[in-house]
Order: C-alpha cells, then sequence, then structure tokens
C-alpha cells in the first residue's frame, strides 16, 4: 500500500508521493497505473518528491499520464508547492524547487486560498533547444501543413516544450483533432504540447491546452505562461495578462526573458493505493 495526495490547480489534478515511499518502483509504470481514470486513483500526472544531490531543495519528478516524463509542469509545481507546505518540508514562503527543467523560484500566499507565484524561468525560442528538426534559428508565426490544412503556429521551450496556435474562435476549433496532430508532427522530435488561444483584449486570453501524453486539460501553467510569452512577442498581449481557463485564471507577467506565473492549488484527497 503506498500512501498519496491529490491535488489540482484549476482542474488539472496530479497525484504525490514521498520518494522513500515508491523508490523501489519503475516510476513509469505507476504513473500508468496510478493516474488510470478507471483502474488507478486517475489524474492528469504524478510527482514524487525527492531530494537534490547537490544542494539538498525539495525535487519535482514528474510523470504524464502515459507514463513519460516531463521536465516541468505550470500547475503542478504549484501543487507539488502546496504539498511541501502542507507537510512542514518547507518552513518560509519563498523557496526554491529543482526540477528538470531548472530551478524554480516560488512564494506561496497560503491564507484562505492557497495560491503560488512560480518564476517559471526564461524562454528558449532557439529550434535545437526546443527542440526541433528544423534548420530555422527560431520558429514564430511559422506556417506547417497539418490534416491537409495550412496552420500557423510558434514553438519554445518554457520549462518545457510548447506550441502556441491562435485562433479566431476557439470554442470551434477542433482541438481533439488538430492538437494530437500537432503533437506528434515530425518536426517535435520528443512531441509538443499545443496550445490554442483565443484573444479577448491586450489584457486576456482564453486558452485550451492539449497536452503531450494525456490529451486535452482543464489546465496547463506552463502552456498559459508560454502563451502569453508569445502573444507579447507577436505584439497581441501586454506583458501581464489574464488566461481564462475553463475552472479558472492564471496571472501572467513578463520581465525581460523570465515568465512569472500566480495561481491556485486545492488538495482533493489523501490515503493509500493498492500497487
Amino acid at each position: 500500500m503506498l500512501k498519496f495526495e491529490k491535488y489540482h490547480g484549476l482542474g488539472n489534478d496530479f497525484i504525490i508521493f514521498m520518494e522513500e515511499d515508491v523508490e523501489n518502483l519503475d516510476y513509469s509504470e505507476l504513473a500508468k497505473k496510478v493516474c488510470h481514470r478507471n483502474l488507478g486513483i486517475g489524474a492528469d500526472g504524478m510527482m514524487i518528491v525527492s531530494k537534490d544531490e547537490d544542494n539538498g531543495m525539495p525535487k519535482m519528478l514528474f510523470f504524464n499520464q502515459d507514463g513519460s516524463q516531463a521536465p516541468m509542469c505550470g500547475n503542478g509545481i504549484r501543487c507539488f508547492s502546496h504539498y511541501l507546505y502542507d507537510k512542514k518540508l518547507v518552513q518560509d514562503k519563498n523557496f526554491k524547487v529543482a526540477t528538470l527543467g531548472g530551478v524554480m523560484d516560488i512564494s506561496i500566499f497560503p491564507e484562505e486560498f492557497f495560491n503560488a507565484k512560480v518564476n517559471i524561468g526564461k524562454a528558449f525560442l532557439e529550434t535545437e533547444k526546443i527542440p526541433m528538426t528544423t534548420k530555422k534559428a527560431s520558429f514564430i508565426n511559422q506556417k506547417i501543413e497539418v490534416l491537409g490544412q495550412e496552420l500557423e503556429l510558434s514553438s519554445l521551450f518554457l520549462g518545457t516544450t510548447h506550441t502556441v496556435v491562435f485562433v479566431d474562435n476557439l470554442e470551434n476549433t477542433q482541438v481533439e483533432k488538430i492538437g494530437p496532430a500537432v503533437e506528434n508532427h515530425p518536426l517535435y522530435p520528443v512531441k509538443t504540447n499545443v496550445n490554442f488561444c483565443e484573444i479577448v483584449d491586450k489584457n486576456k486570453v482564453l486558452l485550451k491546452t492539449w497536452e503531450r501524453g494525456v490529451g486535452v486539460t482543464y489546465a496547463c501553467g506552463t502552456g498559459a505562461s508560454s502563451t502569453v510569452f508569445v502573444g507579447n512577442l507577436l505584439g497581441k498581449l501586454s506583458d501581464k495578462a489574464t488566461v481564462v481557463l475553463p475552472y479558472g485564471e492564471l496571472f501572467i507577467e513578463i520581465a525581460g526573458n523570465d515568465v512569472y506565473m500566480t495561481g491556485p492549488s486545492e488538495k482533493i484527497a489523501e490515503g493509500f493505493y493498492n500497487y
């Protein structure tokens, strides 16, 4: 029996384990089983609380629903920070968390409702860092053929690989059809998350994300951050913008090449998983 806790960030849900409880298991297999909506507990992803070997800071190991490992997750790291605070694994309201996508600076506001502000880090536009199989140095506002039609998109690395597609009407966009086609396009050797967004005004954008290894999710923090970064780069959005998601909002700030995300986390359940 494995002790777990479950959290969500605006509907994006995660199961969290302490490393000492699962360290002898195959993490990818555990993620596939525990995240299964019918045969497991059910979640978009799984996180393991580890410790960075170099400096002892908390380290987030993140696995998608399909068992693939991702460098970082924006909604996940807010839930991860919430877990650390609940378990008294951090003593301050400002701390750092190590991830495969880099060290994240966290500020938490655990008063009436738990919120966290995260420095997601720097956005990289170089295609070799995204990575992409193209000779172009960057891939902003570029056209590719998807499902027999031309699609204009922009790709970057911000904690993980993201692609942003601006649409006129989000409600009428075939996210479930176009999303996997872009995710698995030959341009992306490690696949990509795909963010479909509709501009409301310079300070607000609507977003739906097709998440790599998961499918459509209710929220994606790094996706929201990537959307505002690209929108600001193209002059479509301000450097401070609200991203509207099905179950709430994220506030994104651009400061130079750094991106900050502020949003909530909520604990759903805790218990023991029969593995």
